[in-house]
């Protein structure tokens, strides 16, 4: 057996291998695992070149997989103003006017992590209201969620939006009395001309929004630029023990910024790019997919998924719903792709042997997606397709099994539940109503042997795993009807790693800490097994390993 480049000793080791979970030592050589097994099992492998780390007895693990993240969008963010933890309108006031002082060059000032009650729990926001802050420059309140943005007049009016405009379905325009925008524009269609006004142009949001050209129009200049973001997004990423990424925003752009950083050896985490079937595309558009997964087949850099949204959110009355949200006869939400056409794109994805990541929050949005899995099943016949629901905030009971049945996905993100301790409860606690017991039924899901798999999807909210895992731990019932969600230590870890490289195929490559396994592995700060679950996020990568280099050092 060769020697190993890398020797972690003293750990307490969690491979995540239920067979033999866990060891206190472990080797790598190159960018694979060589060896797991004891302190002394490891001396053989030591070479003049080994390096040696001591773990201090905390837990060392294999690297995060953040199976639903936005990189770009994310990384552009870093920058920003967040007035997530800021309330009440002096408050969230003063904080815009001081961030517009300090950026005075800004064509457009964009406001990060707003919320429906962000100046207050009865200040409705509008133009109006916002030019009381700023008048004259154009500003945005970007809503944690990124599908509703709230605008001032100067920004309206830059944006070609002030007196409406033609979007595709799903999106709006919200218009008063007056014939005027008031300020509200639900889903990304309806704001993404604020966009172009940024410094980035936008390009972050490419795989979301626009993207028509395989090459979007950037200078060289521009894409150095968009290289850089990606680049310190990816070292944010290491910096939290995430060493595979699932980035949800599908185009050939960010395909292209990251195999430049690959080039240069500078790509520092996994990163698989879906192809985003818009539901303004041809049905046959998807099989632009097939031509990203030809070209993109590395374990540092691949694609082969399709990814789609079928309804908003909560919060906006976006999600598509199965009876009326309460309190708002006949609104049942805005489904951005009919039953027809989703069964057409789904079916056809499916017959190129792609995987598919469906975006659905409501229980209307989910039911039409299973609906569309099993129509493609159907036609092209049963195969371990691993297709996915994103978020499932809500999923009627007839529905609950059919992940199971059909072999779905749960791709869920426990740090955004409305159970979660410090989560706002309203306006989505109202748009719930009586089904809350339905609601962010993380637990109720995994019992039914569906796959779970845990993610942030950030920047809608933060990026750190281990908030995450606190997160899912620490939910508590929404009501007395509602079942326990809390998750267990070893099921919250179990989907942040060995899950989520299941979600990808890769589960014979990564995920766990096995000889032959790649190379991914994080040390902590601490003992993860003693740390009381309200204590999850004080956890701290001190080492994080991707393809058997470091890649973070704290």
């Amino acid at each position: 057996m060769p020697s190993a480049d890398l020797i972690i000793t003293n750990a307490r080791l969690l491979t995540m291998n239920k067979a033999a979970m866990r060891a206190e030592s472990l080797a790598i050589a190159g960018n694979r695992i060589l060896a797991v097994g004891s302190n002394a099992d490891m001396k053989a492998l030591k070479g003049s070149h080994t390096r040696v780390i001591d773990a201090q007895m905390n837990t060392v693990m294999p690297g995060i997989v953040e199976s639903h993240i936005h990189l770009f969008g994310g990384a552009v963010e870093l920058d920003s103003l967040m007035i997530n933890n800021i309330k009440g309108f002096p408050a969230v006031s003063a904080a815009i006017r001081r961030y517009a002082g300090a950026n005075p060059k800004d064509r457009i000032i964009i406001v990060n992590g707003a919320a429906p009650v962000s100046l207050g729990n009865n200040t409705a926001i509008t133009r109006q209201i916002l030019d009381t802050i700023i008048a004259d420059r154009p500003l945005a309140l970007i809503c944690f969620d990124h599908h509703t943005v709230w605008a001032n007049t100067k920004a309206l009016e830059a944006g070609g939006l002030l007196h409406g405009a033609s979007l595709t379905p799903g999106n709006e325009i919200v218009m008063g009395s007056d014939g005027l925008a008031t300020g509200e524009l639900r889903e990304a269609a309806a704001f993404a001309p604020l966009l172009n006004l940024t410094a980035t142009g936008g390009r972050e949001w490419l795989g979301m929004v626009t993207g028509e050209n395989p090459v979007p129009p950037a200078t060289a200049a521009e894409r150095l630029i968009d290289q850089n973001f990606m680049k310190r997004g990816l070292d944010y990423c290491a910096s939290l023990g995430i060493t595979s990424i699932h980035n949800m925003d599908g185009n050939w752009y960010q395909l292209e910024l990251l195999k430049a950083l690959m080039d240069k050896d500078e790509l520092i985490a996994r990163v698989e790019v879906p192809f985003h079937q818009k539901n303004f595309f041809e049905t046959s558009r998807v099989d632009e997919a097939v031509e990203m997964r030809a070209q993109y087949q590395g374990d540092m850099l691949h694609s082969g998924r399709v990814k789609i949204f079928m309804d908003g959110v909560l919060e906006s009355m976006t999600a598509l719903m199965l009876e009326d949200y309460p309190g708002f006869q006949g609104e049942r939400g805005a489904p951005l792709f009919t039953a027809k056409q989703f069964n057409e794109v789904a079916t056809r994805a499916d017959r190129h042997g792609l995987q598919i990541s469906v975006h659905a929050i409501g229980d209307g949005g989910v039911r039409r997606t299973l609906d569309g899995y099993e129509a493609a099943r159907k036609a092209n016949g049963p195969r371990d397709s691993r297709h996915r629901i994103e978020h499932i905030e809500l999923i009627d009971k007839a529905d609950i099994p059919r992940l199971k049945q059909l072999g779905v996905i749960a791709s869920l993100q426990p740090i955004v539940g409305l159970g979660v301790p410090g989560n706002p409860q309203e306006p989505c606690r109202s748009r719930i109503g009586d089904k809350l017991p339905q609601a962010y039924a993380w637990q109720t899901l995994r019992e039914t042997g569906a796959t779970v798999a845990f993610s942030s999807d950030w920047p809608v909210s933060p990026l750190d795993p281990f908030l995450g895992i606190q997160s899912a731990m620490t939910s508590v019932p929404l009501s007395p009807e509602s079942r326990p969600q809390a998750q267990s230590l070893m099921d919250a870890l179990d989907s942040f790693t060995a899950a989520g490289a299941y979600t990808e195929f890769a589960e014979a490559k990564k995920g766990k800490l096995m000889p032959g396994m790649l190379a991914d592995v994080i040390i902590l700060n601490g003992n993860i097994e003693a740390t009381p679950a309200a204590q999850m996020s004080t956890l701290k990568p001190v080492l994080t390993i991707c393809d058997g280099r470091v890649t973070f050092e704290r």
